[in-house]
């Protein structure tokens, strides 16, 4: 039997010996550490819940939800779950100049087309090709020959695709193309890896590892139904 009076003396070599056990708790108040380009904070809360928000270049994001333990962190869970956007040809007419015109809007947007959306495009003989929209949409090379048989979209500052639309077999098509937003900038986080450091946290998102150094505590108490990190963002 070992001596209460051994016991603290114990548990300071097990911890040393096992630096896993002495890991901060995940709850806490964290601040990107990905260079100035990035600014980002995520809160942790006790009670399970946590709340993210990002800005980077174009991009703006935000997420909130559940957080489960993990061997090495947690996980994040976006909660409701985020209706992914929507994109629907809405016409097909004929083009003038060209064997294939797209122009891609939201709705009820102005005339202009959205620049910046990725098309990739597939034709009868295996053959495919990929361009960008401009705001005055996308066109064709007039002296193409081969039948587009499909094409997809792609908006890369929030990484949404399409689905693959099948394109009639006609001549000098017009596509007049919708994008419905929904929850687009809403983080679908699903089972997505958080990583306990000695610092902070690192979140695997998108491919990146984007690490957090903690700040301080939770903005917001657990138990309160509202979760926000104002500040957080900017300053801890």
């Amino acid at each position: 039997m070992i001596h209460r009076r051994l016991l603290p003396a114990l548990a300071a070599a097990l911890l040393a010996a096992f630096p896993a056990l002495a890991q901060q708790t995940p709850v806490g108040l964290y601040r990107a550490a990905a260079g100035p380009d990035v600014v980002s904070a995520i809160e942790i809360v006790g009670d399970g819940r946590f709340r993210y928000e990002r800005s980077e270049g174009a991009l703006d994001e935000e997420a909130s939800g559940r957080w489960t333990q993990t061997a090495d962190g947690v996980v994040f869970d976006t909660l409701p779950r985020p209706r992914a956007p929507e994109w629907q040809i809405n016409r097909i007419d004929e083009a003038a100049d060209s064997p294939l015109t797209v122009t891609v809007k939201v709705p009820a947007g102005d005339s202009d087309s959205l620049a910046g959306i990725y098309i990739r495009i597939g034709f009868t003989n295996g053959d495919r090709q990929a361009g960008m929209t401009q705001f005055d949409g996308w066109k064709m090379d007039p002296a193409e020959k081969r039948q587009p048989a499909w094409i997809e979209f792609s908006e890369p500052v929030h990484g949404v695709s399409s689905q693959r639309f099948d394109l009639p077999a006609r001549k000098n098509m017009a596509l007049t193309v919708t994008i419905v937003p929904n929850d687009i900038g809403i983080a679908a986080f699903d089972k997505t890896p958080v990583t306990l450091t000695k610092d902070g946290i690192v979140l695997h998102w998108h491919g990146q590892d984007i690490p957090y150094n903690r700040v301080g505590k939770p903005k917001t108490p657990s138990g309160n139904s509202r979760i926000t990190i104002t500040g957080g963002v900017t300053g801890p």
